[in-house]
């Protein structure tokens, strides 16, 4: 042969990213922080601003933000500031320490624990004694359609990063 062209394929570069996305993906924490944010700042939003569910659907408006002309769950923000995550290596989990989070997010009926009534003073100054409250449920936390695209973007971003790191 007169002329000869050799091509030769060095797959170093290429294998040293798949390598870091395979580590990577053994240890999602920071993946999972990401997400958590997320997460977290839709919650906040929710109880801040909009009122409404993960899935769009309003909220009752409470009582003492009717008359308030106020925000429902927002009354010291207490619970707004609350929302917090953990990540972990796969998974991660968002929520609130506070004791009445619970029957905010899923709702629910108060009895007395002890006695037979329950008294408490209305957002208008009126005294109530009642044998049960029922609360309804006002979802502040859960996945939202623009925060499953913003975790699926923060998710791309983070792989496309680790099999990029090399080339940067």
């Amino acid at each position: 042969m007169a002329v000869t062209l050799k091509v030769r394929f060095d797959d170093a570069a290429p294998q040293a990213a798949l390598a870091r996305a395979a580590f990577g993906a053994r240890d999602l924490s920071q993946l999972m922080d990401l997400i958590g944010t997320v997460l977290v700042n839709g919650a906040v939003e929710r109880i801040g601003q909009t009122n409404v569910a993960p899935d769009g659907t309003p909220w009752p408006k409470s009582l003492r933000a009717q008359l308030d002309d106020g925000i429902t769950l927002h009354d010291s923000g207490q619970l707004m500031r609350s929302i917090t995550h953990e990540a972990a290596s796969d998974q991660v989990e968002v929520g609130s320490n506070m004791i009445y989070a619970g029957i905010h997010q899923t709702g629910g009926t108060i009895k007395a624990k002890n006695g037979k009534a329950l008294a408490f003073t209305l957002a208008n100054g009126e005294s109530a004694i009642v044998g049960s409250v029922k609360i309804p449920a006002r979802p502040y936390l859960g996945i939202s359609d623009e925060e499953r695209m913003q975790a699926e973007e923060v998710s791309v971003q983070y792989f496309a990063d680790l099999l990029d790191a090399e080339l940067r």
